[in-house]
């Protein structure tokens, strides 16, 4: 866990921070979006059932805030919907680069919070709970954006 909790500051500070000093912060953006790729895919814990407090509610607005003055170059971007169709026209909806980021980031500050908070297995479970139901797509749409990107 100590590389998942080292890869969720980095990132996140993105999110906290409206002035992160890097040079290339993209390329940096993307080594740690596979990095905790990676670290879900890898991830195991055991169920903690203790009855912790709730995490507190992090600002989506201000986190989205910070990540626009971090990456003044990201955009809107298209999305084929269904990935398995094989038909001449298919359907394609819009995604916002800004948007995944900032719930990508909004989604690890609650398990770094449960890092500090509660227990190591409480964190794991929630990384785990919230890339399958909602961080990973984000996270595959933006890498798939930044990539085409350049």
């Amino acid at each position: 866990m100590s590389n998942l909790r080292e890869l969720i500051d980095k990132i996140t500070e993105f999110g906290i921070n409206p002035k992160v000093e890097l040079t290339d912060k993209t390329d940096v953006l993307k080594k740690l979006l596979v990095g905790i790729y990676s670290e879900y895919l890898n991830v195991e814990f055991e169920l903690d059932e203790t009855d912790y407090d709730d995490s507190p509610e992090f600002n989506y607005n201000e986190i989205k805030e910070n990540v626009k003055s971090n990456f003044t170059d990201l955009d809107w971007y298209s999305t084929v919907l269904d990935l398995n169709k094989m038909e001449p026209y298919v359907e394609i909806g819009i995604g916002d680069s800004i948007d995944d980021l900032s719930d990508i980031i909004k989604d690890l500050l609650v398990v770094k919070w449960k890092m500090e908070n509660t227990s190591e297995m409480d964190a794991l479970w929630e990384f785990n709970f919230s890339m399958k139901t909602h961080s990973e797509q984000h996270l595959i749409d933006l890498l798939k954006y930044l990539n085409e990107k350049e």
